[in-house]
């Protein structure tokens, strides 16, 4: 079953952006073209958006409680320092050689074709959430569907993997078979006979 391809995504090309739809029609917009009001106010809405997304926390990262008021405000306090910061970035900016746990995950792929987000803000946003949560979330039906799409598209390259098989013995594929009733199963209840499953 092939997940649901997402309605709009969006895609940033340096001063560029466009939105892209499903029916492949695409809209774009340079900013560095659009007038000093506008390029203002888009860029307070960013900003804007930005410490009120951190805000979005279910959980104390930490502990794993319910996030209080505190909680939301330490988070947004920290994104509000960095990028108010004279060495400020955007993002936040991972140390060398550290492995963080969305690097190169399948899940930050699954969230960004769900949801159209790039990887930085996909990132970001598990970055806020616990481990339990991350977890949780990679167990969710529709990632799991979107996760399912991603490893079969990665295909086998130009390997040819029936080819190996054959060599390991393996051979045809096996069809399988119906399973079969225990006579000597209790009045009333069926026992299966898992050996005849595997042939």
């Amino acid at each position: 079953m092939n997940a649901r391809k997402a309605t709009i995504s969006a895609d940033i090309f340096k001063s560029v952006l466009t939105v892209n739809f499903a029916n492949g029609r695409s809209l774009e917009v340079d900013v560095s073209k659009l007038s000093p009001e506008i390029q203002q106010q888009a860029m307070l809405h960013g900003i804007k958006q930005k410490l009120v997304d951190a805000a979005a926390i279910a959980r104390n990262p930490d502990t794993g409680r319910s996030a209080s008021v505190d909680d939301k405000y330490t988070a947004v306090a920290e994104i509000h320092a960095r990028i108010t910061s004279p060495t400020g970035t955007w993002n936040k900016v991972r140390e060398a050689g550290a492995t963080p746990a969305t690097k190169g995950n399948l899940l930050v792929r699954a969230l960004m074709k769900m949801t159209g987000k790039d990887k930085n803000y996909v990132d970001d946003f598990l970055s806020s959430k616990t481990k339990e949560e991350r977890n949780a979330l990679q167990r969710n039906p529709r990632v799991l569907q979107i996760i399912a799409e991603l490893q079969a598209n990665a295909g086998t390259g130009d390997v040819d993997t029936d080819a190996l098989l054959g060599e390991l013995g393996a051979g045809d594929p096996i069809e399988p078979t119906e399973p079969t009733v225990d006579r000597h199963a209790p009045r009333g209840g069926n026992c299966i006979d898992h050996a005849a499953q595997f042939g």
